[in-house]
Parts: C-alpha cells; structure tokens; sequence
C-alpha cells in the first residue's frame, strides 16, 4: 500500500532538510547562510540585530560543522553579556574538572534591571499563605536545560543559537517574550562529559563526512561523554544530590522555580523526536492531575514547530514522569511543567538511518526549534501556569496535612555524620526541618533532642517529604527506571513516621557545623572512634595516610570517657598510643586534626582496661592495615558503578584507588594490591591468562570486590573456591512468549518491559556481628535491587552476610519472576580461597552514590579485607 500524501511530504521535508544539512557539512559557507536554515521565522536578516555576533561569526565554523567545545560555549555566552542588554551571564560553580557551570539570564533590559525584584514576585506562587503575584507584571519563568548527558550533544548546539536569536531579534514577537518571561538557560549541565564526547567527534569528523554507523566517529569509547567526572549520570541525580554539579543547578532551580523547565536529550539515530505527554502508566499518583494536563497544552507548540519543519515525531509511547529523580520531573514536584524531549541523534556529522541520512545541523534545528516554541507556548499561557505552580504548592500542604504521618523524626546520636548529612539534602531541596525539642519514642526507637530533627509533613514541599522518607508509590506495570527512589532507607536511616508531632523546636535554616575532635585528658593511653558515624572512615582514611598505626575492634565494649560510660560496637577505630612512630604530642594532633576534618569524636582514654567487654589488648582488637587498592575501569565495564566507587574513596574518603585497565589484568604484577574491585559489566571476553592472574592474586592473599554480573562471572571461573550450594548466580528466566500458545505481537513490547528490574529496595537481614558488616546500626537493611542476579548460598555458612527476607519488603515494582527467586536469597557473601578472599554483591552497594547504608559495607570490604574470611582457628 502506497504511502499518504501527508506521510510523504513529512519524509521529503526530513530528506530535504537533511540534504541541506549535508551541503553545509561539505563546504565552508559565510556565517549569515545558516540563517534561513536555523531561523525559517526570519523573514529577512535586517529582523536580526547585526551588533550580536552570531556563534559561527564568533567560533569561526558554521554550527553543526564542528561539535563546539565547552569553553567556546562559555566565551561565546560571556560575549553576548557584553553586547546584549538582554543577557547576563552568571557563574555558579565549577565542574569536578575545573570547567565553569552557567546560568545565561535571557530577558529585557528592563526586566535584567530588576531580576532580584521579579524573583522575589515569582517567588510567591511557592508559599500559599502569600498573596498570588500579578501575571500582569509578574514575567513566567522558563527553564531551558541542555547537555545533562554529555554525549547528547545536538542540545549544547540548539543553546548557542537559542541564546544569539534572543538577543539579537528585533521581531515583535521576541520583544513580547522577553517583556514577559524571564528565560533561564543551562547551555551545558555537564561539561566534562560533553568535551570528552566533542573531542571525540572532533578527533574522528573527516571530510567529506562519512555517514556509516559503524566508523569511529560514531563510535565512543569507553566511558562516552554520557556522564560527568565520576560517571555519574546527572539526570538521575535530582532527588540524592550527590554531585557539585547538581548541587549548584538545585540552588538556582529554587532561587527561580521555572514554570515550565525543558530537558533537552537525544536517543538513538533510527528514532525522530519525542516531546512529552508521557505513557499515563507512567505518571506518578503523587503528582497532581493538572500538572500532566498541561503537558498536553504545550505539546501543541511543541508539535506546531516541528510540523512547520516537517519532522516526524512521536508522543505518549515510552519514557517515564514518574520520578523526581529526573530534571523533567523534579519541576512536577514544584508546580512546574517538567518536559522532556529527546532527538535522534546522529553521533558525528551524519550517520545514516533507516530514515535517510541524519545529520548533526538538522538534530540542531529541531532542538533550537523546540526550544523557542517552548517559550511561545509559555508566554502564551502565563495565566494558567501561575494557577498550576500557586495550585501545587497548596494542595501540598493539604495532601500533607491528611497523610497517615503528622512527621518524620529522624537522627541517630552515634551517627551524627548520616544525620547531618540527612539535614543537608533536605535544606537543599528547602524542605521544611525543625528541631526537636523533647525526647519521644516512636516504633520503639528513641529520638533526643541535639540528635534529631522533625520534618512536618504539611508544609508545601509535603511532595518531596513523601519522596525522601515514603516508599515510592505502587506502579501498575514497569516504568523507565527509578520504581524506588525513597533516599531513607538508601541511606539505612534510623527515622520513623509520627502519627502526631511531637514537641518542635526552632526552625533549622543551616545544617550545624560537624564538631570533631579529640575528647578527654591530655594523655592518652589510646583513642576510639565510634565506626558507626557516616565519617568514621574518613578520619579512618585520614590517619593511615599519616602512617599512624589503628586497629578496630570485633567485639563490643564499654568504656569510661569524657561523656561518661560509653558503649562502643563493632568496629570502632582504637588508636594505642604505645608503638606509633609519632610521639605522644604528634599522635594527639594528628588524631585532633583529622577528627576534626572528619567531624568525628575520638574519645582519648586513660586506661586500656574497659568497663566490660574486651580489653583494648585483646586479640579481639585486630590491626587495620592501609589498604592499596585497584579499580578496573575500561572497555566492558559498568561505568556508572565504578564510578560510584572512585567517588566514594575520592570524594568521600580522600583515598587513593589506581585505575587499571582491564587488558592490564595478566600483564602487569597485581601483587601490590590489597583488594581490586570489578563492578557490574561484562567480562566474557576475558583470556584465559587474565582469569589465573587473578585466581593467583587471590590465593596468595588478594581481596577481589565483586558487583551484580562480576559477581556471576567470578562464581562460574571458580575464583571463589569452594562450590556455592545451587546453580551459580542465578537469573531469572525469561518466559515472555515461551510458554503461552499464542499471544498477540502488540502486546510484546510491553510484556517484555514487565520483566524489567528498575530500581527497587528490599528488605533483607544483616549479619552485623561480620566485620563486612561493622556500623550498620541493626540488622535490617534495604538492599538495593537493580539486576537480575541473585547469588547461591555459600557452604560457609558464616560467610552469608546479606540474606534477602523470606517475605522481603520491596518497594519498587519487580517481575514475578525475579521476585520469587529473591525471597531469601544472598545478596552479600564472603569466599575463602587460599589466603585471600573474594567478596560478592549480588548488585551495586555504592548504588548511584546516595546507597549510603550498603556503601559501608563496601568500605568494610576495603579497609578490612584480611580480616573477612579469617582461617580456622586451633
């Protein structure tokens, strides 16, 4: 059947498009020539101020010609605030790899006059006890945000030219906008990955272009431009805030709260362009109803654009606004209308596609075009917007006020690091904190005040609350990613729900500075420090460098400090004075200093003789020995776990980890390695040499660290020794289409993404009398469950640290299938295997960098590695 007249116009215009796209690829032309091509509104080029340079007068290459570096974009924007009295151009932070963080302020010169003014007028629709600013007067705020993930370069592109066209047009129609809109634009989220994705490209653009998909250019390797310095993906950090570069963009996102926030991405080269209304199984139940319609309002300006240019794309198919996880769906959460779009991407110059040859000028194109129909749409629906943002906010408070839990009181005096760390993000995302001011008990835990804090339940960022302290809202079916997103029991909080608030405090408006330090006489027979505080290893960290000599305790014990008799678990750090290199003077400073830094107490005592338990002598009390440690980083290898683990020594221990490639492995001497880590990934293609300088590494005393698929190979090469009981690693198994006689085709695609794991946690049982496991406060503990790998029981009994609960809690949405093979599984395992070991984690325990609770038995794993799998004793 021959196709329709619409369906051939629309391909011509894609293929006309694209062939202009590709003669500005071959040939040099005068910066103006892009002109027609990137602004078809503009009639002439007298409608664009001739004073505004454009980006290709400027970087000298006409835009989609070359992929522009990041500090092209920073010099090009930083002009425009010199010409333009439209722009003003703020530096908010830095990237991990020194590269500046941008918001571009686009408005009128009398608007960029008084933007303190507007913000504080917008700022209104957020409280709903002030009253409603004036449409009139008050401009809609619009966020435009590019580049989140590095290598989705057309977007970066699409911010150059959306900047230049603002300042320079004369038309009535950009001289309305900018009078009633303040426009927010972050040109480059993510600068570090977009200079290793442009310099990519750049290293491997020929001429003329080539367009196969399989050459070079089109081929990143290994990590790609998708993730930031730690391999962090950005857009799934919104929620956690673990990285600078979030902590920066969150602080302006409340300063502003846009109306309506774009978060520009790319998908593979055979699709066209998504925009948002999203699958409604896909939409959280926690946001309100209008917040998704409006969704729908501006999909009309977004699909008037993209007809205008004869594009094809899609809506309502796939991509989730569930999660405020993401940038698309943070903004839901604050009566903003979050939205995000996503071009196929062409990955070079040109690539080609079941669609005709995909170029990078016309990816540009549509997300330039998008971007200013976004402003369009929101000017020209301010009105209903400001009800949205002033309706959200309200219904907040309400929704709060009806929730089963007045509050959640959370704090833990012998974690006072997780505490304030848990105070940080909430004040980050200004949600609304206040002391506690008497003690209570709630589920049988006891919160004091000093210790803990309230967190009210009606307040107008009730939302956010629900998201931090809740377990994530049932889903009928599978969703993108995120099914779990709750940070307490990630962080393996102590915290409880109050069905009525207990007595509050003062409003917290800071989080308190972290008091550290020695405690006690001024000699000292040793020092301790409680390892259950978040930062224990950290001062842990601090004084091997330093060369003091620690040891850690495997028994509790009771001791007389300057606090008065004072319990100590598992774990707790013990620094004897006797045999240190320092004297008694140096060792006291150095304890000082880097307990202080860590905001740690270590608690000088006066005797070795302890109140009960053991004795500071006792064999009990083992030496920590300073670890040297190897991350595999490198072509099969899962880049955001292992990075997660490079950000936890880096960021939070300040310790160093040596990156070896994995074609090092068997070629260079592994022996000066304490432990070496293999996160998740694929390790199949590993020689036989390789797996048996490991196998040697292990037996003569290496510690191998292994996560989700790593796990599963290290169990099949036999590298943990003995047998494990059951089929190694099991995973679930696939019967989509298998066992049924016949189901219809069209149901495929959604059956099959039923079976997806997306982000769960599950409730499971430590063993905390195992040094693995040293400082979890108790044995419950949620695990995170992102694979599909579920580890057999060792033989060595002793050795199943984390066991799944037979009727696991599961908060996220899992398979059947996955969830029948996890009810008391293994999740965390030690093997002996000559005189070293091999840890097992059936999944990530540094999971995106906010799985705090898990995280400590990674550091466990780490620091304590000789000590996991001790020989049997006579």
């Amino acid at each position: 059947m021959s196709a329709s007249p619409t369906i051939k116009r629309a391909v011509q215009a894609v293929l006309t498009a694209a062939t202009l796209s590709a003669a500005l690829l071959a040939a040099p032309l005068p910066a103006v020539a892009q002109t027609p091509y990137f602004f078809p509104q503009t009639a002439t080029t007298a409608d664009l101020d001739p004073a505004i340079p454009t980006p290709e007068a400027f970087l000298g290459y006409p835009i989609g010609s070359h992929y522009t570096r990041h500090d092209q974009v920073v010099a090009y924007l930083r002009e425009l605030d010199r010409l333009s009295d439209r722009i003003t151009v703020q530096e908010i932070e830095r990237s991990y790899e020194e590269r500046p963080l941008l918001a571009v302020f686009v408005t009128s010169a009398a608007n960029q006059g008084r933007l303190e003014q507007l913000r504080l007028a917008h700022a209104a629709l957020a409280d709903p006890s002030a009253a409603a600013p004036d449409p009139a007067t008050t401009p809609v705020v619009i966020g435009l945000y590019y580049g989140v993930h590095g290598n989705e370069t057309s977007s970066g592109e699409a911010a150059l030219l959306t900047a230049y066209y603002l300042a320079a047009s004369r038309s009535a129609e950009v001289v309305d906008w900018l009078d009633k809109a303040v426009v927010l634009i972050d040109p480059v989220q993510n600068p570090d990955g977009r200079d290793r994705a442009a310099n990519w490209h750049n290293a491997w653009k020929s001429n003329p272009a080539v367009a196969d998909p399989l050459d070079k250019e089109h081929v990143e390797a290994w990590p790609a431009g998708r993730t930031n310095h730690y391999f962090t993906d950005l857009n799934r950090d919104w929620l956690a805030v673990t990285q600078k570069e979030t902590r920066a963009k969150l602080r302006l996102f409340h300063d502003w709260l846009p109306n309506v926030q774009i978060d520009f991405h790319e998908m593979g080269a055979g699709s066209t362009y998504y925009f948002e209304p999203s699958p409604a199984s896909m939409e959280s139940p926690l946001l309100p109803r209008a917040s998704y319609d409006f969704n729908v309002v501006l999909a009309r300006y977004h699909a008037k654009a993209l007809d205008d240019l004869g594009s094809l794309y899609y809506t309502r198919e796939n991509f989730d606004n569930f999660s405020p996880v993401y940038g698309s769906t943070y903004p839901d959460f604050h009566g903003g209308v979050g939205v995000t779009v996503e071009q196929a991407s062409s990955r070079g110059l040109v690539q080609d596609t079941a669609n005709g040859p995909l170029t990078f000028p016309f990816t540009i194109r549509n997300q330039l075009q998008v971007g200013l129909a976004t402003i369009r749409g929101a000017v020209a629906e301010k009105a209903g917007l400001f009800d949205l943002q002033r309706s959200t906010f309200r219904t907040a408070v309400e929704e709060g006020r009806r929730h089963r839990y007045a509050g959640f009181v959370f704090g833990d005096p012998a974690d006072q690091g997780l505490t304030r760390q848990t105070l940080d993000l909430l004040l980050q995302h200004r949600i609304e904190v206040r002391a506690l001011a008497a003690p209570v008990t709630i589920e049988g835990k006891t919160f004091r005040p000093g210790s803990a804090y309230v967190v009210p339940s009606a307040q107008p960022q009730f939302r956010l609350v629900h998201s931090i302290f809740e377990e994530t809202p049932a889903v009928k079916g599978a969703v993108y990613g995120s099914t779990s997103y709750a940070i307490a029991p990630a962080y393996n909080l102590t915290a409880a729900g109050a069905r009525r608030l207990p007595a509050l405090g003062q409003a917290v408006t800071e989080t308190p500075a972290a008091v550290g330090g020695v405690s006690g006489q001024s000699e000292a027979y040793a020092y301790v420090a409680d390892w259950r505080d978040l930062n224990a290893p950290r001062l842990l960290a601090a004084l091997l460098r330093r060369d003091v000599r620690v040891r850690t305790a495997f028994e509790p014990f009771t001791a007389d400090t300057s606090a008065g008799q004072t319990a100590f678990g598992r774990g707790t750090l013990v620094i004897a004075s006797a045999g240190q290199t320092l004297d008694a003077a140096a060792l006291r400073t150095a304890v000082d200093e880097a307990a202080r830094e860590a905001g740690v107490t270590a608690f000088a005592l006066r005797t070795g003789q302890s109140a009960s338990g053991v004795d500071l002598g006792s064999d009990s009390v083992r030496p920590i020995r300073a670890p040297k440690i190897a991350l595999v980083v490198g072509e099969g290898v899962n880049a955001t776990e292992i990075g997660s683990t490079w950000f936890a020594l880096s960021e939070r221990l300040n310790w160093p980890a040596t990156r070896l490639d994995p074609a090092q492995i068997g070629r260079v001497s592994l022996d000066p390695y304490t432990s070496i880590v293999l996160s998740g990934g694929r390790y199949d293609d590993w020689s036989e040499r390789s797996v048996e300088a490991l196998r040697r590494w292990i037996q003569a005393g290496g510690s191998l660290v292994t996560y989700g698929s790593a796990s599963r190979w290290a169990l099949a090469k036999g590298l943990t020794g003995a047998s494990p009981r059951g089929p190694a690693a099991e995973t679930q198994t696939d019967t989509i289409g298998k066992t049924d006689t016949r189901r219809d085709f069209a149901d495929r695609s959604d059956a099959l993404a039923d079976q997806r794991s997306a982000g769960n946690a599950v409730s499971a049982d430590a063993d905390i009398t195992h040094p693995l496991a040293f400082g979890l406060p108790q044995r419950a503990l949620y695990v995170s469950k992102e694979t599909d790998v579920v580890l057999p029981a060792s033989p060595d009994a002793f050795s199943n640290v984390v066991r799944i609960d037979d009727a696991p809690r599961i908060n996220g949405y899992l398979p059947d299938g996955l969830r029948r093979n996890l009810s008391g599984a293994v999740w965390a395992q030690t093997a002996r295997n000559g005189a070293g070991n091999v840890v097992l984690f059936a999944d990530d325990p540094a999971h995106r960098k906010y799985w705090l609770g898990t995280e400590r038995l990674l550091v466990n794993a780490l620091f304590l590695s000789n000590h996991l799998t001790p020989a049997e004793r006579r």
